[in-house]
């Protein structure tokens, strides 16, 4: 057999190897739609939480506090409502056991240096109308908390350059950005493009 169609062949093998794997990193939407089958409600979410810690370094091996915030939009025959879901692994609350933290009935996002307090909604999917959860936690013992807010609030914060999250109660914690908060910021950009039409 002739050298050059061998090739030209692996060549082609190559290329078709490269378009795959390309696809398959960048296949994924950065917004999740699902019919809630228990409840009814259609349930739009960004595909990627922001993941945030009290600060940015890495450690390997050392625990620390996290929580994740993530976009979630509720539809329910054409009524729409908005939501901030919080997955909490904070050391403390978690070895106290602590279901219900009062330091995160209330929370303030700071978005640019701009105060916005949310009150919580509730402590479980339920409180959105939803019959399982819609977001996978970081760890399986996180505390969830849901927030209601509104479709321009959630604007605001895929806006902000700078986002802390800021507990309440006699010692507030301040979270930052920690963990693939570039693919989080773009994915919440898709899920406002994709809610706001």
């Amino acid at each position: 057999m002739d050298a050059m169609p061998i090739t030209i062949l692996k060549m082609a093998v190559l290329v078709i190897l490269l378009c795959v794997s390309t696809l398959c990193i960048a296949g994924k939407p950065p917004v999740v739609e699902k019919l809630d089958e228990l409840t009814g409600v259609t349930i739009t979410h960004s595909r990627t939480p922001l993941v945030m810690s009290p600060d940015s370094l890495y450690r390997r091996n050392q625990e620390k506090d996290y929580i994740e915030i993530g976009a979630i939009e509720v539809n329910r025959m054409g009524k729409l409502k908005y939501f901030l879901w919080l997955g909490i692994s904070d050391l403390e609350l978690l070895q106290r056991s602590e279901l219900r933290p009062a330091e995160y009935e209330s929370i303030v996002l700071l978005l640019d240096g701009q105060p916005l307090q949310l009150d919580l909604a509730g402590w479980t999917q339920a409180a959105i109308g939803a019959g399982e959860p819609v977001y996978k936690k970081f760890y399986r013992d996180s505390v969830d908390a849901y927030y209601a807010v509104t479709l321009q609030q959630i604007q605001q914060l895929a806006r902000a350059n700078g986002v802390k999250v800021r507990t309440t109660g006699a010692e507030p914690k301040e979270f930052i950005p920690w963990f693939k908060a570039v693919q989080a910021k773009n994915d919440l950009a898709g899920f406002v493009s994709t809610v706001a039409q």
